[in-house]
């Protein structure tokens, strides 16, 4: 009998360690590789700062742009905005399994954006914009389910908006505007977006029915759709976002009256849809009101 209880737990003991040596230990070198590999598809940086200061050695928590982590010694975040760098994004950033924040905006990166940045779940921001970014918005930045702040604009992305950025309910503030991105916008955009406050898609080559469903982004303060292909009627519905400031409709294909339900959104002070092929008038309710809107062009 006891030797079958040996047995037993000879087993169970072994078994155990085999599932655990299975798991892939991850450690602050992990990050220091996956830093060095971005190094290395820099191939200019007028500054010299990552030839210099990014050096195998030292403890990378000190090199320049990155901030670590007291509790771990990881990597949080990575800010080298302004540098002066060209290059691609390497794939070995997605490995920075503890980055809050990403921001490699206003510099010359080009190429695509690897689809392993969709592995950055605690990423709460990534500011890419101002760069020369191609390709596609990856589909894998629908797995980013704490992301907050999302900024590409002013690159030369292409092809449609993943849908599934537009289900992930932490987003505050969507920025892609001047890029080639074409598609349509989701109908049911703002049925999982409770927290936006801004979004600019602006300058881009959209197409489709502004959705009706923007209503349920109640505390949206900021909505661009600038110089696209929109078409169809503006939606009336758009007077219920009592907390919207800036509407801009420009430069679009949109047709039928201006919704007079727009004019009871008290906090509006910007309002623009010229370039379109709308028609109607002030409300005379809205003339004989004092209002905060100061700039109006719809005809």
């Amino acid at each position: 009998m006891g030797n079958i209880t040996m047995t037993v737990i000879f087993l169970a003991v072994y078994r155990c360690f085999g599932a655990c040596a299975a798991i892939p230990i991850i450690s602050s070198s992990s990050d220091e590789s996956a830093l060095l590999a971005f190094k290395a598809t820099i191939t200019q940086d007028p500054n010299n700062i990552l030839q210099k200061n990014w050096t195998e050695g030292t403890p990378f928590c000190n090199w320049i742009g990155i901030t670590c982590s007291h509790r771990h010694q990881r990597v949080k975040a990575l800010n080298l905005s302004s540098k002066g760098l060209k290059g691609t994004i390497a794939k070995e950033v997605g490995n920075l399994s503890f980055l809050i924040s990403l921001d490699i905006s206003n510099n010359n990166f080009q190429g695509n954006i690897p689809d392993e940045l969709g592995h950055l779940r605690r990423l709460r921001g990534l500011y890419m914009q101002l760069n020369e970014l191609s390709g596609q918005i990856p589909e894998s930045f629908g797995f980013l389910n704490r992301i907050q702040e999302l900024f590409l604009y002013n690159n030369s992305l292409s092809g449609p908006i993943p849908p599934a950025i537009f289900n992930i309910s932490s987003f505050q503030v969507i920025d892609l505007m001047y890029n080639f991105l074409r598609g349509s916008l989701p109908m049911d955009i703002c049925h999982n977006l409770p927290n936006l406050e801004s979004l600019n898609v602006s300058f881009n080559q959209l197409e489709g029915q502004i959705p009706a469903s923007f209503s349920r982004c109640s505390e949206i303060k900021f909505l661009a759709l600038t110089s696209n292909e929109f078409t169809g009627s503006i939606p009336g519905k758009l007077g219920n976002l009592s907390k919207l400031e800036q509407l801009y409709l420009a430069i679009n294909n949109l047709t039928g009256e201006l919704p007079s339900t727009i004019f009871n959104i008290s906090a509006l002070t910007i309002l623009a849809a010229p370039y379109n092929m709308i028609s109607g008038s002030l409300p005379m309710t809205f003339a004989r009101k004092p209002r905060g809107l100061k700039y109006c062009i719809y005809l």
